[in-house]
């Protein structure tokens, strides 16, 4: 999960001591927009980030710039919104290369986040590798985690073992869930099929303990395929249905119906079957 950049705002009686005086307005954004992000209204919190965004670059401040720049981009991507996060993204980094500064590893991550879902699978891996040789150890780790999915998707185990490598001696909750995830992964890659629903299991109640729900349904995606390739179909069509639940309260519509249907192709006439069949319909006449 990325997380927010926080600036704190300086004040004080002595102007001498206490350095330029506070812009309350971009102060109010920002502290409005934390609290939305809090709350989890993504898009309420994007809309005053962005607000706070064109008061920094008013005030030409190259600090907060990237940091909001930055928070914008998580917020978009909260909100899934990745076309909007990759444009936040961009531009910020470029305003802070203008004013010849360099973009920090946690914008970098974002970028590649943001290029990764939107299909530019190359680009991201490129970004993401700049990051990942960050001096910012988490971003370092988040990245290399983001290279270990794009290597599994390219069928690359070589790359993906490296990356599991990279991330598997983290000590944070939602490190060591990347690192679980990347281990089922591996473990699928090379047959077997019982340590990566372990792997993936145990990755499940990480990604729920932090509050990744996005990754929470990704696993549980992941398990469900170790399922199947197990041979227990009611299983796979058990954990299929669930990522693709997790998915839809998400509004994360696109996964929500692969998974969906791949629960319903597994178990047509059992009632998990049907049950993904009803929330398949009820997606498709939701109103755009």
């Amino acid at each position: 999960m990325l997380l927010l950049l926080f600036l704190s705002a300086c004040g004080g009686s002595a102007p001498e001591e206490a350095g330029p005086p506070v812009d309350k307005t971009l102060e109010r954004d920002t502290a409005a927009g934390h609290l939305a992000f809090d709350l989890e209204h993504p898009e309420e919190a994007a809309a005053k980030y962005r607000a706070a965004l064109e008061r920094a670059k008013a005030r030409d401040d190259t600090e907060q710039i990237g940091t909001l720049g930055y928070n914008l981009a998580v917020a978009e991507l909260r909100a899934n919104a990745p076309d909007r996060a990759l444009v936040a993204a961009q531009s910020t980094r470029m305003e802070l290369q203008r004013r010849g500064a360099e973009p920090f590893p946690a914008l970098l991550l974002v970028e590649a986040t943001a290029l990764y879902r939107t299909g530019a699978v190359k680009e991201a891996d490129a970004v993401a590798a700049r990051a990942e040789a960050g001096t910012d150890a988490d971003a370092s780790a988040r990245a290399s985690f983001l290279r270990g999915l794009i290597a599994d998707e390219r069928g690359d185990e070589r790359a993906l073992a490296t990356a599991l490598d990279k991330v598997r001696t983290a000590n944070t909750p939602a490190l060591r869930a990347d690192a679980l995830e990347l281990a089922a992964r591996l473990a699928l890659r090379r047959g077997d099929s019982a340590a990566a629903q372990q792997d993936a299991a145990r990755a499940e109640a990480l990604r729920r303990e932090t509050l990744d729900y996005r990754g929470l349904a990704r696993v549980l995606a992941l398990g469900g395929e170790a399922a199947r390739r197990s041979g227990d179909t009611k299983a796979a069509a058990d954990l299929f249905w669930r990522a693709g639940q997790s998915a839809a309260a998400q509004d994360d519509v696109e996964l929500a119906r692969l998974w969906l249907r791949q629960a319903a192709d597994l178990a047509p006439e059992l009632p998990v079957g049907k049950a993904a069949n009803d929330l398949l319909a009820k997606l498709d006449s939701a109103p755009p």
